[in-house]
């Protein structure tokens, strides 16, 4: 294996974080191979949070847990700045550690030479990687600029190509017709609010939407007016839920929606909101009245939340079943027996 040039590094440490699953795992290999390749006192990599400017230390080598869980900063000082902004990187050679440009970068050591590098991502400024060194070290050259600017793209690659995957796993758990969780997306979901409600104390609502129409609708006009049918369906049920509630697509024609934190009351409400809701601004072909039918289950307590999955399906279908035949319109919560 060829580590003694940048190419060979690079082919090296590709190989290394090719497996990886998770960005800090291949930051993790780029920051052992760098201890051969490119010695340094410390080596950090620093990213920029796009929504409040604050600094975040992605991962780094020979600094402290303990200061790295400590590490906060507003924003990038003015040099730090101008690296990312440039996109070019920066050598500082001998500040004075009473200086107000030393401590402004400094991290956890002291040091007498070091390198800000541009780490970036699709063509933007994403953060930078901060490397020094001691003064019993080599100092940095124009050499180590440019290899430590590779890095930075490298780095601003995998960034990118992780953020990729993490949005494809998450369109990969949407319905294509609905834009609402797939089922098999719904359960883990599922599993993690039954786990916190346990924890807190609180109630949890599961309820059975049935969209009345869809099957004429197929019949009618087809099954892609019929998915048209139940996303307008998703869009207006999901604009009467709070954020902390989830929503799925349970099979051909019903939606199943989680309400966290509400009793028996509160719930029937919002349901019936959903229902009202429904009816007034779900628009469809116009041929005819747009309605769904609602089934609703409460869980309340250890003793509820620790049954099986299909125990409480059942019920909910069985809720949603007595809707189906109940002509008054009105929303019920029922129990689990």
């Amino acid at each position: 294996m060829t580590k003694q040039t940048l190419g060979g590094w690079l082919v090296h440490v590709m190989r290394e974080s090719d497996g990886a699953l998770s960005l800090e795992e291949s930051l993790h290999a780029i920051m052992e191979s760098m201890k051969i390749y490119f010695p340094c006192q410390s080596v950090a990599v620093i990213t920029i949070d796009d929504t409040t400017g604050e600094l975040r230390i992605k991962t780094s080598r020979q600094i402290s847990y303990t200061f790295v869980k400590k590490f906060h900063r507003d924003g990038p000082s003015p040099m730090a700045e101008r690296v990312v902004l440039e996109q070019s990187p920066m050598l500082l050679q001998e500040l004075a550690p009473d200086s107000e440009q030393y401590n402004e970068i400094k991290l956890e050591h002291d040091f007498a030479s070091a390198v800000l590098a541009p780490v970036v991502r699709n063509q933007r400024g994403v953060g930078y990687i901060f490397c020094d060194r001691t003064a019993e070290d080599e100092a940095f050259n124009d050499s180590d600029l440019l290899h430590l600017q590779v890095i930075g793209y490298l780095i601003g690659n995998l960034i990118e190509k992780f953020e990729l995957v993490k949005e494809s796993k998450k369109l990969s758990q949407l319905d294509d017709a609905t834009g609402v969780l797939q089922y098999k997306a719904f359960i883990p979901s599922l599993g993690v609010e039954f786990e916190r409600a346990r924890k807190h104390d609180y109630p949890v609502v599961l309820s059975l939407i049935a969209v009345d129409a869809f099957r004429k609708y197929i019949e009618t006009y087809g099954i892609d007016q019929a998915h048209d049918l139940l996303k307008e369906v998703a869009d207006v049920a999901r604009e009467q839920i709070s954020e902390v509630d989830v929503i799925a697509r349970f099979g051909a024609d019903e939606f199943v929606l989680c309400l966290s934190g509400e009793d028996n009351n509160a719930a029937a409400t919002k349901l019936q909101s959903i229902r009202s809701s429904v009816q007034e601004h779900v628009v469809g072909q116009g041929d005819f009245s747009i309605d769904v039918t609602i089934g609703a289950l409460q869980l309340a307590g250890d003793r509820d939340l620790r049954r099986s999955l299909q125990d409480i399906l059942s019920a909910l279908g069985k809720s949603l079943v007595e809707a189906k035949s109940d002509r008054s319109g009105q929303v019920i919560v029922a129990h689990l027996e």
